[in-house]
C-alpha cells in the first residue's frame, strides 16, 4: 500500500499520463477486488493534485490507465477520485480565504486593533460589543458574516477556491463565527510581567529641562558645580528653586512623552502605566547623584575629594 501510495503522487506530481509507472506487479497485492483501504491510502497523495484542472485531467487519466489494464476497477477509480476531491476540500482553511475576523471586530466596535487585544483577556469579543454603546453581539455575528461571506464570493470569482469548496465554507462559517465570538480569551498568568520599555528612553535631554527650570543656566555653570561636588538638587536650592520642584519638573517632561507615545500606539496603557511607576525613582537618582568633587593641585594634577 506504502508502494502504491508513493508511486501515485510521484506519477501524479510530475503529470504522468501513462501507466508505465505502475507496473502490474507493483499493484498486483490490491488486485481488482481490492478493499476501500487502496482508497483511502491514495486519496491523500491524489489530492495533491486536484487544486489545478490540469493535474486533475492527468490524474484521472492515469487511473483510467490503470483500469484498462485491470489493476482497480472503474468503481474504485471513482472511489479514489471522489475521496482526493474531499480530501482537498477539508484541506481549506476559513483563514486562507476571509478576511481578518478581528480586523473587521476593531472595524465593528471602532477600536484600534490594538486596543481591541488589550481588552480581551478575561471576556469575550461578544461581551466587549454588548458593553459598546450602539453595538452588539448579534451585530458583531452579522458584520463578520455578511464580511466573510463577501470574500468568500470573491475568492471563487477569482477562482482560487471551487463551488464544492465554497459551499463547505459557507456551510461552516456561521458556527466558526459564533465560536470566534463566544471565546473567552485567556488572562495573563499570575505574576506574569508585562514588557516594558526602558525607562531612560523617555526621559528626553533633563539636563535641558535642568536648564529651563533654573532660569537659563547655562551648561557651563551646571557642570562647574557638579565638579565641585554638587548634586543637581543642591544646584536647585542655591539659586532660589527647590530639589523637589526639579524633580517635578523632570517628571511632568517624562510623562508627557509616555502619553504621548501611548496616543501614537508605541506603547499600551498597561507599559505606559507600568513605565510610569519607575520614572520617579530614576529621576530622583538623576537629581541626588553627586559626582567626586575634584580639585587642581598646585602641581596642576587633578585629585579627588573623599566625601
Amino acid at each position: 500500500m506504502k508502494t502504491l501510495r508513493q508511486k501515485l503522487m510521484v506519477a501524479a506530481a510530475v503529470g504522468v499520463g501513462s501507466v508505465g509507472l505502475f507496473g502490474a506487479a507493483a499493484l498486483g497485492a490490491f488486485g481488482p477486488d481490492a478493499s476501500s483501504g487502496m482508497v483511502s491510502a491514495i486519496a491523500p497523495a491524489a489530492s495533491a493534485v486536484l487544486g489545478e484542472d490540469k493535474a486533475g485531467d492527468r490524474l484521472k487519466a492515469l487511473l483510467d490507465g490503470l483500469v484498462q489494464k485491470g489493476v482497480i476497477t472503474a468503481q474504485q477509480e471513482d472511489a479514489i477520485l471522489a475521496a482526493a476531491k474531499d480530501a482537498t476540500t477539508a484541506k481549506l482553511r476559513t483563514g486562507k480565504v476571509v478576511r481578518d475576523l478581528l480586523g473587521e471586530s476593531a472595524t465593528y466596535l471602532g477600536l484600534a486593533p490594538k486596543d481591541l487585544l488589550a481588552k480581551l483577556p478575561g471576556t469575550s469579543l461578544g461581551n466587549i460589543a454588548d458593553a459598546t454603546p450602539n453595538k452588539s453581539k448579534a451585530g458583531l455575528v452579522t458584520t463578520l458574516s455578511t464580511a466573510a461571506n463577501a470574500d468568500i464570493t470573491k475568492a471563487l470569482s477569482d477562482k482560487k477556491i471551487t463551488d464544492a469548496q465554497a459551499k463547505t465554507l459557507r456551510d461552516g462559517l456561521a458556527a466558526e463565527i459564533n465560536t470566534f465570538v463566544d471565546r473567552t480569551w485567556p488572562t495573563k498568568p499570575a505574576g506574569a510581567r508585562v514588557s516594558v520599555p526602558n525607562v531612560k528612553a523617555f526621559l528626553g535631554d533633563m539636563l535641558q529641562t535642568v536648564r529651563d527650570y533654573l532660569g537659563g543656566v547655562t551648561l557651563k555653570d551646571v557642570t562647574t558645580a557638579m565638579r565641585s561636588g554638587k548634586s543637581l538638587g543642591d544646584i536647585a536650592n542655591d539659586r532660589g528653586k527647590s530639589r523637589d520642584g526639579l524633580v517635578a519638573a523632570l517628571a511632568t517632561a517624562a510623562n508627557m512623552r509616555i502619553d504621548k507615545a501611548v496616543a501614537d500606539n508605541k506603547l499600551t496603557a498597561d507599559q505606559a502605566a507600568t513605565l510610569k511607576t519607575k520614572v520617579a525613582a530614576e529621576i530622583a537618582n538623576f537629581v541626588d547623584r553627586k559626582a567626586p568633587a575634584k580639585s587642581t593641585a598646585g602641581n596642576g594634577t587633578t585629585t579627588t575629594k573623599t566625601p
